[in-house]
């Protein structure tokens, strides 16, 4: 599970600045994957971060979209 946030890291550090900055949401959306993670945990967190990757496109509206809060609590690491 730690691998994902060093992955994620890898990712914003090295990676992310060789692409033009094109995401069209706020917060972008390696951003919103990590505080998804945070929120709910690896098994829902990373589905809802490659959803909004895949939404990530010029046909979409875009905007602010932050991560919906989690009212589960602690139970999202039972799932």
């Amino acid at each position: 599970m730690f691998i994902g946030k060093v992955l994620l890291a890898y990712y914003k550090n090295f990676l992310n600045p060789l692409f033009p900055d094109s995401c069209i949401y706020t917060p972008s959306c390696s951003a919103y994957m990590g505080q998804a993670i945070e929120k709910y945990g690896y098994l829902r967190g990373i589905p809802r971060g490659l959803w909004r990757i895949l939404n990530c496109n010029p046909f979409e509206k875009g905007g602010f979209a932050p991560v919906k809060d989690n009212f589960r609590g602690k139970s999202k690491w039972l799932l």
